[in-house]
C-alpha cells in the first residue's frame, strides 16, 4: 500500500525543518517562523545582488574590510559568538552561535542593514539606487546545525569556500567528497 497524502506532506515538510531564508522563500514549505537555536550553532548565509551598482565583489578590500569591522561590531552588541567566517565575491557565510532567540533577529536585521548602507555611502551611490534594486538577493539563509557531524561538514565547507575564495584551493564540483589528501593537509593549514 503507498504511502497517504497527508504522511508524504510531513516527509517533506521535515526536510526544511530546520532551514529559512534563501531560495527556500520562493516555496511554500520555506515560508514561516525561522527556525533558530539557543543550544545549537546556526549557519548563515548572505548573498548580495550582482546587479546592484554600489558593489562588484565583497571581497575588494574597502568591501572585506568593511563586514569585518561591522560584524565584530555587532556580533559584540548583540552577544552573538562567531564560530567561523567566509566571505566570497558575492556571499558570505557565518556560523553563529546565542544565548537568545531575539539576538539573532537583531543581529540579522542591524548587521545587514548596516552593511547596505555603509557600502552605499562608501561606494557614493546613495542618490544613484532607486528603492526597488536591493543590496541583498533573497533574505538570509539560516540551518541549525543540529549534531556534531554537521558541525563538522559545515565548519569544512566554510573554510573550504575561504580557501577558494583565497585562490589556494581549485574550485570543484565534487566539493569536499573530491578532496585529496593533500588539499586537505592546505584546508587547515
Amino acid at each position: 500500500m503507498g504511502i497517504g497524502r497527508q504522511e508524504n506532506f510531513f516527509k517533506i515538510k521535515s526536510h526544511h525543518r530546520y532551514s529559512y531564508g534563501g531560495v527556500l522563500r520562493n516555496k511554500r514549505l520555506g515560508k514561516g517562523q525561522r527556525p533558530l537555536s539557543t543550544r545549537d550553532p546556526v549557519h548563515v548565509v548572505f548573498k548580495i545582488n550582482k546587479n546592484h551598482p554600489s558593489i562588484k565583489s565583497l571581497r575588494s578590500p574597502k568591501c572585506f574590510a568593511l563586514i569585518q569591522r561591522l560584524l565584530k561590531k555587532y556580533s559584540i552588541h548583540f552577544y552573538i559568538k562567531v564560530d567561523q567566517v567566509s566571505i566570497q565575491h558575492d556571499h558570505f557565510h557565518l556560523l553563529l552561535r546565542a544565548p537568545r532567540r531575539c539576538q539573532f533577529h537583531y543581529f540579522f536585521r542591524v548587521f545587514a542593514g548596516q552593511i547596505a548602507q555603509q557600502l552605499q555611502m562608501a561606494t557614493g551611490t546613495q542618490k544613484a539606487c532607486n528603492k526597488k534594486k536591493s543590496l541583498w538577493k533573497y533574505r538570509p539563509f539560516s540551518r541549525v546545525v543540529k549534531s556534531y557531524r554537521a558541525y563538522e561538514i559545515v565548519r569544512d565547507y566554510i573554510k573550504l569556500n575561504e580557501k577558494e575564495a583565497q585562490g589556494k584551493i581549485l574550485y570543484r564540483k565534487n566539493r569536499l567528497r573530491g578532496l585529496s589528501t593533500s588539499d586537505w593537509d592546505i584546508l587547515w593549514t
